[in-house]
């Protein structure tokens, strides 16, 4: 195989490892103030330039 060949089947196994490693991390929650603790109460955040 040449150098092209093994580039893009490189990339195509890192894709389907972290498309594969994606399912296994629970997302984040956010702690303090009481917010985020239950579906009622959101966290929300405020982006500023």
């Amino acid at each position: 195989m040449d150098k092209y060949t093994k580039t893009v089947l490189t990339i195509i196994a890192v894709a389907l490892a972290v498309i594969a490693i994606q399912n296994t991390i629970t997302p984040a929650q956010a702690v303090g103030g009481g917010c985020g603790l239950e579906n009622y109460r959101p966290c929300y955040v405020k982006l500023v330039n």
